[in-house]
């Protein structure tokens, strides 16, 4: 099944894609984020040493921030998504279920609409658009 990215979105779809995959790479930044405190730098291997002078931390702080940067945007936008749509929109993108239309629940563009809202919050909250 293919990633539906709804027209009404209002990205380009080059930009729609990368939204849409730096949305289902959420759980992975969150564990890396989650983790980057605990990484240490590579046990020395003996080899001759270049002229320049590392800086592991500032490199790490920096990676971190960014990560930061990125999982705000994506839950900030996740908690404009209305309460009812919210877990289905996130498990349709992040795991590609069926949104659960029903009889009596909501039509499938309704999903869509909101899905779209989803997909342009954090490309804005990115500074991508």
């Amino acid at each position: 099944m293919r990633d539906y990215i709804p027209k009404s979105c209002g990205l380009p779809d080059a930009l729609a894609n990368q939204v849409v995959w730096l949305v289902k790479d959420y759980e992975r930044m969150k564990l890396e984020y989650d983790n980057a405190i605990w990484d240490s730098p590579d046990p020395p291997d003996g080899q001759p040493r270049g002229g320049n002078t590392g800086d592991p931390t500032s490199r790490e702080g920096m990676k971190r921030a960014e990560l930061s940067r990125k999982l705000k945007a994506i839950e900030q936008s996740k908690l404009e998504i209305p309460e009812p749509y919210r877990e289905g929109i996130w498990n349709n993108i992040l795991y590609r279920t069926p949104y659960l239309v029903g009889v009596t629940g909501p039509d499938r563009t309704t999903f869509w609409k909101h899905k779209s809202k989803f997909l342009y919050k954090v490309a804005e909250r990115l500074f991508w658009i």
